[in-house]
Parts: C-alpha cells; structure tokens; sequence
C-alpha cells in the first residue's frame, strides 16, 4: 500500500502564537481512508509551548496533495523561531490492512 508525508520545513503563526498552521504534504492510495496527527513543540523561554491537532480525512486519490493543520497551543503561544513537529499518517485500505508513516523534523515558525 502506498502512502507518504512530508511536513514543510516552515509554518506560518496566526493570531500572535496562538496558533501555527504547518502544510503538509500527503499521499495515500486511491479509495484508502487517511488520518493525520500534527503535534508542535517550542522552547519559550525556558517553557514548553505545545499544541497538537488531529485531522480525520485526509484526502486519498493516489496524488499528492497540501494540508494546511492549524495547531492550537495549549500551554504558552509559540513564538518566531525553531520548533519541533512530530507527525503521523495513518492508512487504512480494505482489506490489505494499514500502514502508518511517521516524521520528525526541526520547522521554522514564522509571521
């Protein structure tokens, strides 16, 4: 079963840190069913800022498409600079099975 994610090495800050939205590159086979889970993670000055968001269809057709997930900080607001994300793809197409992909990377907030 083919599937594949790619989250973007930048994501945008909305209503002063608040909330950062993280595009995200998705691929999963025609007629599968997709799940995705973003989590951001910020040292802020000592504290941890993180925020997570789950997105229930993710679109499947076999081509690549650009999700835009809107985290919502649920400690401190994040703040222009590094950050760490944490991603997973989930997969299910009837009857072979799932597949998960996973991906961890360093991102770039910014305004």
């Amino acid at each position: 079963m083919e599937a594949a994610m790619t989250v973007q090495s930048q994501a945008k800050l909305e209503a002063r840190g608040v909330a950062v939205v993280v595009p995200v590159r998705v691929m999963c086979e025609n007629g599968a069913t997709g799940s995705l889970w973003v989590q951001v993670t910020q040292n802020v000055r000592g504290e941890l800022a993180i925020g997570d968001k789950y997105t229930a269809n993710v679109p499947c057709t076999g081509d690549h498409h650009r999700i835009n997930v809107t985290v919502v900080a649920r400690t401190k607001a994040f703040r222009p600079g590094v950050a760490f994300t944490s991603a997973s793809l989930n997969v299910y197409l009837p009857p072979e099975g799932s597949r998960t992909v996973e991906s961890d990377r360093e991102i770039l907030l910014v305004r």
